[in-house]
């Protein structure tokens, strides 16, 4: 408990001593109140029996000598491990060198170690990290307001003693890449051409001093990575949890997409995090330069400002590109937004798509934004690619400028001083290689960071509702005006009401029913009361907490016990309690595992009825005070029906204030008070009896819903029936020995989603090859490393060429090499020739750098493309059996934070890769060419370094994958919870929310342990590249200037001191490549791994015209499951169905209804495919499926995505389903947005227009399923009048938990546990006395209470 203490104690006395003085003004702010109502809502939202990290008690008081314990620790030099985190137990050598991770990368290079043993350092985590970031930025909007708080500043804040360390620890750094180039290359250079005169010694110890400045830049830089990585993961943490939190604290979300909000929490996070760790280089880099110039001018004169000028004018020039880059990212992130929001879309309306065969139009339209995003891109990349290049092109353009106009003054120029010139201009392109990385990281940080502040700036409607303890009346409202738009400034009347003057009193224990057509504002209301809404005026009062039924039910990746429980403690005689008055036991019975079954993403293995019974089991199981109901009746059949009526609303939920929405009119009588909504207003309130004896709107509602129910002369009582539910359970029973048998389920761990796997070893000669092919083939690509090596090569020569200069001297040859003077170069006859070529390089080097850039990057985003396209055209080509077991979240991950390394991190890191890797190899080959023995020790170094390579690069591929495998349940986390937000407010739940902090930490923990690891590497390299060095100047000093010229040493020295810093960083480029590439093998996974199912459309093949000419269908004893280990859904089925019949299908929820549906589309493209061989496009197009709700982002869109219709018949078909005036009533009519889920469209009016799509395509055969479970009985009778009108040629199923729906219906089918139970026209089931279909109509029309 005491770790838990000063955890706090470390972070939370960061910045002020004066909190509580500072708190008192907090309160004073009105923006400070608001953003903690926001933020902080989540934060009271635990209640008892919830799991929790928050274990700690009160804060302690403040104590400054402990506020930097824990670091100071990490200062001393050896310490022994106390078997907590690794990190925090290292000394200061261990934590500098990152020895602490060597047995970790041990154990997983030999027996793969033990993942669950990994974990997070409680400093680093997300809990921590964000409590202490959130105290900040409440502190920042306490003193500026909301709008003119500084993000940036709250970040600086809170790590400024870690970068303040970073910063001195940088400064070090500097020094020693200074030195070792600047001083003491020039010292031995002077030893080398006159080693008389001074002792060998003296040429020894130089040589010892440089390998101990090399070494110390190796530690310093390993040092400033150590703290920069921790730093940046609290950074990352604190980003992501504070982003979470928020997006939990909102009631709404219609103004942020969900594809822009998983774009804050994954990839922003990671922006950040880079952000932390480059940053700090772009303090040191004005002290690198100013020495280096300073040093530059002494050795040589003051011709060296020749050279830095050139180094002064590029940055500015770089920082110019670093902004054009932000520019072109910052558009191409909010196209990328719109991609990844449409992408998640078509995967949730994927049944939709697929059932209408949509797929080349939603194909079309994600093409299209994918064009839109390559080409910004495609611009950023130029920059970026131009900007990396400047890399390599600037010391050498500085150096050869520089030397032509000292040569063209006459002034002298000795091998010393020219190549210590070129080592200083070397070191100075440290900060010119480090700048395009620092300033890209910081400009996208900068762009996280406002998408992050727009965030946080979205508020909650104001908060409206007052709880008044104590009082007689559950709820209360008074004359209150609603609207969904925030209203602006002080006029209210700007925002146009959504419900106007509401007034009404519900006393503890009653039962309210609200009725009234589609889209009057029934869900509005009991949005209101959730305080969604914003209240114009009047007051809104509770006294009690809420439980919340939604009309479409949200389900969690979970079991049934987790939904049924969401966070509650579990009482076995509750429990049971509850899933019988919600008539579960017969599904639970049915479901592999019971109440353990795992339900997949949006509740993918249920019928709309189970979802819809397990969301109101959750709200029975809450014991809340106030019950909200929105239409919870529409989903299930009328004996569930009336069974969750009487023994769940009636008896169970007794002594409880209820509020139920519905549409089914018979049980509103026995309601203790009616509303009765029309056009946002309360058209009448009352009593069943008072409501009828008045004869207004809620008599003829009635009347006319009696008189369709009536409407078949048949006698409505029959006493003799037995109790249905019994009857079902029974049924279940039987059944059990039969179809349901299923071997495959036995074992526990068959579950319906697998978790993530991922490939073993090293990244795949596969994948590279795909990659290439991808890419445009290998000639092309061979083209483009040419062009790469003839760039490096241009800079190679041109210090070939200065070296072969100089040696050459004054041109007058010499008898005697032993007294080697080569005299002033400026005096060489032939000086305008080897200036005139020395100048060439220059253009050569511009001419290279423009077409490289162009071309590679052309080449790789045409790559990344392909593989974007291809991927999901693979995916939308998948049978649905994938999309039911791969979870919406790991399918975005791809398309979101994989195809992001693939579109940008992967040409960066490519890019730079081959030039770095050219610019080592050139060295290696010169320092071997000087000195031919080196090659001994270079090869013995070399084998280390492979053998290094060999065991640790396994290990940290490994981490990257885990580390890749660790995002996709996070994603799936934050997409669900998004879906859930208002089910999770009105149940005060946040254990969401502690669940995403634990999957960041679990995520932060791999990453962090993939990146030490790199460094750990690192570290190891620069010590040999050390050792090369010392070895090297040892040559250097220890051989004559007659075997080896002071001008080849000059130059074999030269390119050697680059060594330390390129080596490693040519060795953790290759490592993140191949880290980057894990990402092509993720999207490769899909590419290949995605079975399809039949062509949309085979050439040459055509249906027969007018096909289907009758529309008849026949089942003959088919047995069906979804998927191989599925339970049987439908079991033996004989049916013939007649052409132009009109079948009504019926039974209880999970019968099978569906399943006839899905199958007579299956069937009818399997027989046609035998026949005739068209492709599923084709068929489709020939059925027309009215599913029970999915909506896309524009209206003329949903209706006809192929613009095969005009607008006039739209408009009628819109007017059929009685939706014109709704969306004509829209500001842009037809082209107006549909936001996201449709949620700016009641439930009742997005099933219309579903309607008005199957009307507008008018196939031979129509499914209907629930297409009217959320209308109201008098829309729904001239909905059943239109439809009979339309179809009259075609064969119709429909599916319906209405009886009166299906009862003009040629014949009935009844269904039960996926068998045919009886069919034959209405009548005379009606007549039967055991007839199931007459026990379910009677169930419908009588409700005992």
């Amino acid at each position: 408990m005491y770790r838990g203490r000063e955890v706090i104690v470390l972070y939370c006395n960061c910045l002020s001593p004066s909190r509580p003085s500072f708190l008192h003004e907090q309160r004073k702010r009105s923006d400070s109140v608001k953003w903690n109502c926001d933020s902080n809502a989540t934060m009271e939202m635990n209640p008892e029996g919830l799991p929790s990290l928050d274990y700690r008690e009160e804060d302690p008081p403040p104590n400054k000598h402990l506020k930097y314990h824990t670091s100071l620790q990490n200062m001393i030099p050896f310490r022994f491990s106390n078997k907590s985190n690794p990190m925090d137990d290292a000394g200061f050598f261990s934590f500098t060198s990152f020895a602490w991770m060597t047995p970790m990368m041990w154990s997983l290079f030999r027996n793969r170690l033990d993942k669950s043993s990994l974990s997070l350092s409680s400093h680093d985590g997300a809990e921590t990290n964000g409590k202490r970031f959130e105290r900040l930025w409440e502190e920042e909007v306490a003193k500026v307001g909301l709008e003119k708080a500084s993000l940036g500043g709250v970040f600086m804040r809170f790590q400024r003693t870690r970068l303040l360390v970073a910063f001195l620890v940088s400064i070090l750094f500097t020094l020693s890449v200074f030195i070792g180039p600047a001083v003491l290359v020039y010292e031995i250079l002077n030893y080398a051409e006159a080693p008389g005169t001074s002792t060998l010694l003296h040429g020894v110890g130089l040589c010892v001093a440089l390998f101990t400045s090399e070494f110390s830049k190796a530690f310093f830089v390993s040092l400033l990575w150590a703290v920069n990585l921790r730093t940046a993961i609290r950074v990352k943490s604190a980003f992501s949890v504070v982003a979470f939190q928020k997006i939990i604290s909102l009631r709404s979300v219609s103004n942020l997409s969900v594809g822009e909000m998983i774009n804050v929490l994954t990839s922003d996070g990671y922006r950040m995090f880079e952000a932390v760790l480059f940053g700090t280089f772009l303090l040191c880099i004005p002290v690198l330069l100013t020495a280096c110039m300073i040093y530059a001018c002494y050795t040589l004169g003051y011709t060296a400002l020749i050279g830095v000028s050139v180094y002064l004018v590029f940055i500015p020039i770089q920082f110019s590109m670093a902004r054009l880059i932000q520019v072109f990212r910052r558009k191409a992130v909010s196209v990328t937004d719109t991609r990844v929001r449409t992408m998640n879309e078509v995967l949730t309306c994927i049944k939709l798509i697929k059932m209408y065969a949509w797929e080349t139009s939603f194909e079309k339209k994600i093409t299209d934004i994918r064009k839109n995003e390559k080409q910004l891109l495609e611009m950023a990349g130029y920059i970026q690619s131009i900007n990396s290049s400047i890399t390599t092109i600037i010391p050498t353009l500085a150096t050869i400028l520089t030397f032509v106009v000292h040569t063209l003054m006459g002034l002298p120029l000795s091998s010393s001083e020219a190549f210590t010139t070129i080592a200083i201009f070397n070191s100075m392109r440290f900060s010119l290689g480090l700048l395009p990385f620092s300033v890209k990281a910081l400009a996208e940080g900068l762009v996280s960071l406002a998408r992050l502040k727009k965030l946080l700036m979205t508020q909650n409607p104001d908060s409206y509702l007052v709880q008044r303890h104590g009082s007689s009346s559950a709820l209360v409202m008074e004359k209150a005006t609603f609207t969904w738009a925030r209203p602006e400034g002080q006029t209210t009347t700007t925002a146009k009401p959504t419900l106007r003057n509401i007034s009404f009193n519900l006393p503890k224990g009653n039962l309210l029913g609200i009725c009234g057509n589609v889209g009057s504002g029934k869900t509005s209301l009991i949005s209101s009361i959730l305080e969604q809404m914003h209240l114009q005026h009047g007051s809104v009062t509770a006294d009690g907490d809420f439980a919340y039924v939604s009309q479409q039910a949200w389900i969690f990746h979970g079991t049934v016990q987790d939904n049924i429980l969401m966070g509650e403690p579990f009482n076995q005689t509750r429990y049971d309690k509850v899933i019988s008055a919600c008539s579960l036991i017969p599904d639970l019975a049915i479901l592999p595992y019971g109440d353990k079954t795992e339900i997949g993403e949006r509740g993918l293995n249920l019928s709309g009825g189970q979802k819809q019974r397990i969301s109101l089991a959750r709200a029975v199981y809450s014991n809340k005070d106030i019950i909200l109901l929105d239409d919870p009746l529409s989903a299930v059949d009328a004996h569930v029906g009336k069974h969750i009526f009487e023994e769940c609303i009636k008896k169970t939920l007794k002594g409880k204030s209820i509020i139920l929405v519905t549409h089914q009119l018979q049980y509103l009588e026995f309601c203790d008070e009616i509303l009765v909504l029309e056009s946002g207003k309360i058209k009448e309130a009352g009593t069943h009896k008072a409501l009828m004896k008045a004869k207004g709107r809620y008599a003829q509602m009635i009347n006319n819903f009696q008189m369709q129910v009536r409407s078949p002369e048949q006698p409505m009582e029959q006493p003799t029936q037995p109790d249905p539910i019994d009857t079902k359970e029974k049924n279940l029973d039987d059944h059990k020995g039969k179809g349901l048998a299923n071997p495959g389920l036995i074992k526990s761990k068959d579950q319906l989603v697998t978790q993530e796997g991922s490939q073993e070893g090293s990244v795949a000669w596969r994948t590279y090859h795909q990659y290439c092919k991808a890419a445009g083939g290998y000639i092309l690509l061979s083209l483009i490393i040419i062009i790469f090596i003839c760039l490096v090569g241009t800079t190679a020569f041109s210090n070939w060429w200065l070296s072969y200069w100089l040696e050459q001297g004054s041109g007058v040859s010499l008898l005697y090499r032993s007294d080697y003077i080569c005299g002033n170069i400026s005096l060489n006859p032939d000086l305008s020739f080897y200036q005139m070529i020395y100048g060439l390089v220059v253009v050569a080097m511009l001419v290279f750098s423009f077409i490289k850039g162009y071309s590679f990057t052309k080449v790789t985003l045409h790559a990344s493309s392909k593989l974007h396209d291809t991927m999901f055209r693979n995916i939308l080509n998948s049978p649905m059996s994938f999309f039911d077991t791969t979870p919406t979240g790991r399918m975005v991950n791809r398309f979101s934070k994989d195809q992001d390394e693939v579109d940008t991190m992967l040409p960066f890191n490519m890019e730079n890769f081959l030039q770095f890797c050219l610019m080592v190899t050139y060295t290696i080959v010169t320092i071997s060419a000087v000195f031919p023995p080196l090659l001994i020790a270079i090869t013995l170094l070399g084998a280390i370094f492979t053998l290094i390579l060999y065991i640790f690069q396994r290990s940290i591929r490994e981490m990257k994958r885990m580390e890749n495998v660790s995002r996709s349940p996070w994603i799936s986390l934050t997409t669900s919870t998004i879906q859930g937000l208002t089910t999770i407010h009105a149940y005060n739940k946040r254990e969401q929310y502690i669940q995403f902090k634990e999957m960041s930490d679990n995520n932060s923990n791999h990453f962090l342990l993939f990146n030490c690891g790199t460094r750990w590497l690192s570290f190891w390299l620069d010590f040999l590249s050390a050792s090369v060095t010392l070895l090297v100047a040892l040559f250097v000093v220890l051989s004559s200037p007659d075997t080896i010229s002071p001008a080849m040493k000059g130059l074999a020295l030269s390119y050697t001191i680059q060594l330390t810093g390129m080596l490693q960083y040519v060795v953790r480029l290759s490592t993140e490549l191949e880290a980057k590439f894990l990402s092509v093998e993720r999207l490769q996974e899909y590419i290949e791994g995605c079975v399809s199912e039949a062509p949309r459309r085979v050439k040459d093949a055509l249906i027969p015209e007018g096909w289907p000419h009758k529309g008849a269908i026949s089942f003959k004893d088919y047995t069906m499951r979804y998927r191989a280990n599925t339970p049987i859904v439908l079991d033996g089925l004989q049916l013939n169905i007649q052409p132009r019949e009109k079948l009504g299908i019926v039974g209880r929820t999970g019968s099978g209804k569906t399943s006839v549906q899905l199958i007579v589309r299956v069937e009818l493209v399997c027989t046609i495919l035998h026949y005739f061989s068209p492709g599923m496009t084709s068929l489709s197009t020939c059925i027309t499926v009215s599913l029970q709700c999915d909506l896309f982002p524009c209206c003329r869109y949903n209706l006809d995505p192929f613009n095969n219709y005009s607008d006039e018949d739209i408009w009628s078909a819109l007017d059929k389903t009685f939706m014109k005036h709704t969306i004509s009533s829209l500001p842009e009519k037809l082209q107006s947005e549909v936001v996201e889920n449709g949620e700016n469209f009641s439930v009742g009016e997005r099933q219309l227009m579903c309607m008005a799509r199957a009307l507008l395509r008018n196939s031979k055969i129509i499914l209907l399923d629930e297409a009217t479970a959320s209308i109201d009985s008098e829309t729904d009778s001239l909905i059943q009048h239109t439809i009979r009108d339309a179809f009259q040629d075609c064969t119709m199923l429909t599916i319906a938990h209405r009886i009166n729906t299906v009862l003009e219906s040629d014949r009935i089918l009844v269904m039960d546990a996926g068998r045919v139970v009886e069919c034959d026209s209405p009548e005379v089931l009606m007549q039967r006395p055991d007839s199931q279909f007459a026990a379910l109509l009677t169930a419908a029309n009588t409700v005992n209470t």
